[in-house]
């Protein structure tokens, strides 16, 4: 029976020890095991050295970090205290010393001592964006992926506005030559378009039945004023009077000029020929007048432009219309005179956009006293249009993702902050800068798509574990 009991109690007792060593081994290889982790993606963590899945770079051993304590969430959660560590990202994450995020793989950041102004109000945080998180980069990182910043500054913010444009001669300095009576052309002085007149010079003589009927009852209320001069005769006298001037105002409608019908009531005869002369100088633009040639009252038969003195249109695209004003200096540029070129303003926008060519019209005058510049001729011309003093960001720290602007704002802790933000006016390196930013601030300037790529994944990482839990 003895025998037996021994024989029972030999197996139990070598699997209790055998149970126990074993248990202690497991334990103590748990507690020893290395694992290894990406320097750029501290959230990939290995049981052995490899390479990174994302970057390919070479995994690093863990260092044994201090423990991370998790304080409960809610308003009775405690905050850290100055000189203890804390995730941006999770608050309620609080370590004694540095080390990493358990929930994110964030680099623990050193909790500042306390400002004596905390009681004071202070600017709300800036809106989270969705998608991205804050990310910290150390200084050695930054140099390695070449990461620069620039300051988000008030600054005068222009916009070079460049057009193409065509010489035209001056509206206002235009004489139009349009006889007010009817009759034919007998002779020509000017026989060519483009031929340059002096005011004064005879232009082409008219033979007018009407005129001639119009001088000769001009010279009939004259001679009748005279003859009622000696008579006591006052009522005939004074309605001969009205009947003289009648005709004269009738002449002087016709632009008949007081030396002509001085020189009418000196030789007493109605003319059957009148001597048309040009009203300006400058150059024939338009000549309709033929030797013989019938016209009627009213008809253009000439046209002279002063040509000293242009006229520029330029032609700017429908969403640079609105920068344009009046009065915004330009410079005008011949490529085909050496690249001469003028200043001048902006004397009138036009108030129309060309179905066609879906542009608005610019009008600039210049003087052209050497005559060299011809209407027709093309020209560059360059405005400079000017928003005033705005708040303004460079343009390569920008990031269109289609749906938002997004910035990365560099603390002085080298964690970088994603800020949705809005842009008004732009030039060709700024930005106005309307809400996200403020004055001072730095912002990511290069590398900026390598920030933005990590601030995504992390965020995405993120996402996963907070939505799937931890698994002990």
């Amino acid at each position: 029976m003895r025998t037996k009991l021994i024989l029972l109690t030999i197996p139990l007792l070598l699997w209790a020890l055998l149970g126990a060593g074993c248990g202690d081994a497991n334990h103590g290889a748990h507690a020893k095991a290395q694992k290894y982790h990406c320097p750029m993606h501290p959230t990939y963590i290995s049981d052995k050295p490899g390479d990174c899945p994302i970057c390919n770079m070479k995994l690093v051993p863990i260092k044994d970090e201090p423990a991370v304590a998790t304080t409960p969430a809610g308003p009775e959660a405690s905050a850290a205290k100055p000189g203890q560590y804390t995730c941006p990202m999770h608050p309620k994450v609080v370590s004694d010393g540095p080390g990493s995020c358990p929930d994110c793989g964030m680099d623990l950041e050193k909790v500042p001592p306390a400002d004596p102004h905390a009681g004071h109000k202070t600017a709300a945080a800036p809106a989270p964006v969705p998608g991205r998180i804050a990310i910290s980069i150390s200084p050695e990182k930054q140099q390695l992926i070449g990461l620069t910043t620039e300051q988000v500054a008030i600054r005068t913010l222009t916009q070079p506005v460049r057009s193409t444009a065509t010489l035209e001669h001056d509206e206002t300095k235009l004489a139009r030559i349009a006889p007010r009576f009817a009759g034919w052309v007998r002779e020509l002085k000017v026989n060519y378009t483009g031929q340059k007149v002096a005011k004064g010079d005879p232009l082409f003589t008219v033979y007018s039945p009407e005129l001639f009927e119009a001088e000769s009852e001009y010279l009939l209320a004259f001679e009748r004023v005279a003859q009622l001069r000696s008579r006591e005769d006052t009522a005939q006298a004074e309605s001969a009077r009205r009947l003289l001037e009648s005709a004269r105002r009738k002449l002087s409608l016709w632009e008949i000029g007081e030396t002509e019908i001085a020189a009418l009531e000196q030789s007493g005869r109605a003319r059957d020929e009148i001597l048309v002369r040009s009203p300006a100088s400058g150059h024939v633009v338009t000549k309709n007048a033929v030797q013989g040639r019938a016209f009627m009252a009213g008809e253009t038969l000439y046209e002279i432009a002063d040509l000293s003195h242009l006229w520029v249109r330029a032609y700017v695209f429908e969403f640079e219309a609105p920068l344009i004003k009046e009065g915004l200096a330009a410079r005008v540029t011949f490529p085909y005179l050496g690249n001469r070129s003028v200043e001048s303003v902006v004397s009138f926008l036009y108030p129309h956009i060309d179905p066609q060519t879906r542009r608005a019209e610019v009008r600039l005058e210049i003087d052209n006293p050497q005559l060299d510049l011809r209407p027709q001729m093309w020209a560059n011309v360059e405005l400079e249009a000017s928003f005033g003093e705005v708040l303004t960001v460079p343009a390569n720290a920008i990031i269109d993702t289609g749906v938002r602007l997004v910035a990365f704002v560099m603390r002085d802790d080298n964690h970088l902050e994603p800020r949705e933000v809005t842009i008004g006016a732009r030039s060709d390196d700024h930005y106005e800068v309307l809400s996200g930013l403020n004055d001072g601030e730095k912002v990511v300037a290069r590398a900026l798509f390598l920030i933005d790529s990590e601030s995504q994944l992390k965020a995405a990482i993120s996402g996963m574990g907070s939505a799937g839990g931890h698994n002990h």
